[in-house]
This record gives structure tokens, C-alpha cells and sequence, in this order.
């Protein structure tokens, strides 16, 4: 039988809207990135050095929270609570605490910010400085003039980095080119699952080996090959491996529920937002906002955040991308459960 003239214009809108979704889920993020509440510090002496470093990075974009102290600051980088501070001191020295492997992009964006906070700052001590330079005749008081000048000059921004990637992928490349082969290949390997692996009891093992030894070789070629993860080989290990079972699991129940149908619900979901919208080559808060939590609700966004917590982190926060991928598993597996296609074709087959 012929397709219809319906059916194939039913098919040409259908797929138009799944490359609009596509083009929206590519482009949108990389044209809007920008500073959407990063969470930040500020160590200042007081309220008025405070709010006079606090105001302007509030203006770009930035969620800033005031600190004790460098201790503290230290505690709530390595806790994911913040992503760097600035420390501004009385004489007006200004120091940077950063976690590159938190992300390489909000490092490289405060360490511009303070470079042009100390360019302003040398910029107006020159102001002040240059009319007393041309009114003195004290040969002395101009000695002391062209000292504080030329210590002006050699003014520079402090930084400190708490928490870097390898040396071997010093910008973090490893992890944010994992963003497309996290969501596809966890796709792929459940695809072909369901297509070659016959019996559901099958099916389900087989994604459970595909997790384990999948988690394994992922983390194996990330540390070992790339040098990204410097970090617990088989805690980071684990971390992918409930990354991939979440992926695997919840593609084979949509599958088991709906058929090929579900390629495309998968297919959207998994690579077509999961992918641009996981954050992991800049920050989840540097995509539009909504955008970048949507993208942690997604199994690329959470697995990424998890092998990033794990590796570099000790562990910290990784309560939200859990819960996320835990929750993948448990609704593939009821959704596998209560599928019958498995058995549909089986029986087919039986017939024949």
C-alpha cells in the first residue's frame, strides 16, 4: 500500500518541528549564555568595601553572598555552594579564589572581571598620583611619588586556584565534549538492546552489563586516556555507571511501552535538549535561565554534574543529580515492567 499525500505531509511538518526543537535546543543557549545567578563570594573588611565590589557583580549577573572570611569561602567552593569569590582587602588588594574544574568558563569570566577591576583601580591611583607629581618640587616627596607609582604599576590581580583540572587537560575539554557521547551513546547502546537482545528478563540484564562495563570504559577513557579526572577511579566509575543505567533503563521502557514510537521521545529528550542544555562546557547558571535547571532534570545534565561532583569534589552535591538519574531508573523500569512489546514480539516470532 502507498503512503498517502496525508500521511507524507503529516511527516514533513512532524520532522519540521523536530529540527526546530533541535535548531531552538543548539542555538539558543550558545546565542543567550551569560550570567544568570553564578553564585559567588566577597570577603571585604566591611559593609562599604562590600557593596562597593558586590553591586557591580550583582549587575552582571552574578549571586553574590558576603563572607566572613577565606576559610569560609574555601569551605563553600569545595562544597559547590559557590563557584569562586573575590577578596577585596583594606589597602584595597584584590584576590580571586577559583575552582577551574567547577567550571573552566565562570573561572575565565571572574579572573576578566578582576583583571578589569584592578586596571580601574591602577587607572585611578595614576588620577590621584599625576597632578601632585607635576605641582611637587621636593625632590624627595617626588622619589616617594614615582615609588607609589611604580607600585601601582606592578599592582596585580591574586589568584588562587582551589580546585584545577589535571595538567593533562588543564581547561577541562575531556568533560565538556562528554556532553554529546554521555547522551548518545547511552541511547544508542539501549536501542540496540532492545533491537538484538531477545526476552525482556534478557533485556533487562543486558542493560544492566552495558552500565557496569559501559561506566567502567566511559570514566576509563576520561582519566586514563583524556586526563581530565584525576579524582577515585571507581567511585567515578559508579557515578557512570548510574548515569548510563538511567539512560538505558528509561529508553528501554519507553520503548517496552510504546515501540519505535519512543525512538523520538528519547531521541528529543536524551540528545536534542539532554546534550546542549547539560551544561558541562560552561555552567548550568550560564545558560538561559530556566534552561540550565531543565538541563540538570535530564540524564546527560545530571550525569555530567555527578562525575564533576565525584571527581573533583569529594562527593559534594551530588544529591540533586541522584535523585534525578535514580528516578530515570525507577520510572524506565516500572514503564519496562508494564510494556509488553517484548512479549508481542516474541510471540511473533513463536508464530512464525
Amino acid at each position: 500500500m502507498k503512503s498517502s499525500y496525508k500521511f507524507i505531509l503529516g511527516l514533513a511538518v512532524g520532522l519540521t518541528v523536530v529540527l526546530g526543537i533541535m535548531m531552538t535546543a543548539f542555538s539558543l543557549p550558545a546565542v543567550k549564555s551569560g550570567i544568570n545567578n553564578v553564585p559567588i563570594g566577597v570577603v571585604a573588611p566591611n559593609d562599604a568595601t562590600y557593596d562597593k565590589l558586590a553591586k557591580p557583580l550583582s549587575d552582571k549577573g552574578f549571586k553574590v553572598k558576603h563572607y566572613d572570611n577565606v576559610a569560609d569561602v574555601k569551605s563553600a567552593v569545595k562544597e559547590r555552594k559557590i563557584y569562586g569569590a573575590f577578596e577585596l582587602s583594606a589597602t584595597g588588594d584584590l584576590s580571586l579564589y577559583q575552582a577551574t574544574a567547577a567550571s573552566a568558563a565562570v573561572a575565565q569570566g571572574l579572573n576578566q572581571i578582576g583583571q578589569g577591576v584592578v586596571t580601574q583601580q591602577k587607572a585611578a591611583a595614576k588620577a590621584q598620583l599625576a597632578p601632585m607629581m607635576a605641582q611637587t618640587q621636593d625632590i624627595n616627596a617626588l622619589k616617594a611619588l614615582n615609588a607609589k607609582s611604580a607600585a601601582v604599576d606592578a599592582k596585580t590581580l591574586k589568584v588562587v586556584e582551589l580546585r584545577a583540572f589535571p595538567k593533562d587537560d588543564p581547561k577541562g575539554t575531556g568533560l565538556a565534549a562528554g556532553a554529546l557521547p554521555i547522551a548518545l551513546g547511552g541511547w544508542i547502546g539501549a536501542v540496540a538492546i532492545a533491537n538484538v537482545i531477545k526476552g525482556k528478563k534478557q533485556k533487562f540484564f543486558a542493560a544492566l552489563a552495558f552500565a557496569v562495563v559501559g561506566g567502567l570504559g566511559l570514566v576509563g577513557v576520561i582519566q586514563f586516556g583524556v586526563g581530565t579526572f584525576d579524582g577515585n577511579y571507581w567511585l567515578t566509575s559508579l557515578g557512570a555507571m548510574v548515569g548510563i543505567a538511567a539512560t538505558a533503563y528509561f529508553v528501554l521502557g519507553i520503548l517496552e511501552v510504546m515501540g519505535n514510537g519512543g525512538l523520538i521521545i528519547a531521541a528529543i529528550m536524551l540528545i536534542l535538549l539532554g546534550n546542549p542544555l547539560s551544561g558541562l562546557s560552561s555552567a548550568p547558571e550560564m545558560l538561559p535561565k530556566g534552561w540550565g535547571f531543565f538541563g540538570q532534570l535530564l540524564p546527560p545534565g545530571a550525569t555530567g554534574s555527578l562525575l564533576r561532583d565525584i571527581a573533583f569534589f569529594n562527593g559534594n552535591a551530588i544529591a540533586l543529580p541522584m535523585t534525578v538519574l535514580l528516578s530515570y531508573i525507577v520510572v524506565g523500569m516500572i514503564l519496562f515492567a508494564l510494556g509488553k512489546k517484548s512479549t508481542i514480539v516474541v510471540s511473533e516470532t513463536t508464530a512464525e
